[in-house]
């Protein structure tokens, strides 16, 4: 399964959301999908899911446009954070809809996913919790069996033993029903070890894609007195820099270049840092 965007934009009134986004992703594999608030994700994943149509470009999934394609949604799976159920259904009739949208409905795996989440699906939704409505959400997930499956923020409400149960869940199934999983979480470090591939989205534009095993390679901390850390990085693009009493730190996509002084060292970046140091970013040039 293949995912290409070609261009893509989209607008709201007075604001851009995505500007010119443009990559290609192909499965099976996970995938982060990640940014900051207001990043834009969950704006691609809803054009993603044909759920509205972009401003301009397109997305297309083996080569057809997604937007009014039913034939692809039906093999796109779109978990949302919130909104993805009818209060007044109850968790059996909303898990039975949904098995007659998605052709490779797995009711058995539906069944014993709510054992494992310890859902009753006699309950009406109204009468969930926001982790229950979350468990309900994973459980369609996977149930769905579609080729390309996306999670967006998935386990609000849930406790560290029930993200955990989903984090298993998705191993195992990429295991024995191998798909593209598309995973955006603000919890990242817990689902970093996750991903075998990663794409970030800032202010609308795609910051970055990268297989997850080049991603140390790619961005790098560089710590030393501050003439030598200018000296370092002197032609590398800086994300983020700071200085505390006589030291500087500054946070550099390297490419994979030998960064090379006696005075300085070298660290790694997180996921998660970089996300933090990208939101401290926009704020100091929104400041200006």
């Amino acid at each position: 399964m293949i995912i290409e965007a070609r261009n893509v934009s989209k607008s709201f009134k007075h604001k851009q959301a995505l500007e010119n986004v443009t990559f290609k992703i192909e499965g099976p594999k996970i995938i982060g999908f990640l940014g900051h608030n207001g990043a834009g994700k969950t704006t691609f994943l809803n054009l993603l899911a044909g759920l509205t149509s972009t401003t301009g470009g397109e997305i297309c999934v083996n080569g057809e446009n997604v937007f009014n394609a039913s034939h692809v949604l039906s093999n796109i799976c779109f978990v949302a954070e919130s909104g993805n159920f009818q209060d007044e259904m109850t968790i059996s009739q909303s898990l039975k809809a949904n098995s007659f949208f998605y052709p490779k409905w797995d009711d058995d795996l539906a069944r014993e996913l709510l054992q494992v989440f310890a859902v009753n699906p006699k309950d009406k939704v109204k009468s969930l919790s926001k982790g229950m409505v979350s468990a309900l959400g994973i459980i369609t997930g996977f149930a769905s069996n579609t080729a390309i499956t996306i999670f967006d923020e998935p386990y609000i409400g849930l406790d560290v033993a029930g993200r955990n149960t989903f984090y298993n869940l998705l191993i195992e199934q990429q295991t024995e029903n191998p798909r593209l999983f598309i995973l955006s979480t603000h919890l990242i470090d817990e689902a970093s070890e996750l991903f075998e591939e990663i794409l970030i989205l800032h202010e609308g534009k795609l910051l970055l894609q990268k297989d997850s095993d080049k991603w140390r390679q790619h961005v790098v901390a560089v710590k030393g007195l501050p003439h030598d850390v200018e000296q370092a990085i002197n032609g590398l693009e800086m994300i983020y820099k700071q200085s505390f009493m006589n030291e500087m730190t500054a946070i550099v996509y390297a490419n994979g270049k030998t960064i090379a002084s006696e005075n300085i060292t070298l660290g790694s970046v997180s996921l998660q840092d970089m996300l933090v140091y990208l939101s401290k970013q926009q704020k100091a040039g929104s400041s200006r």
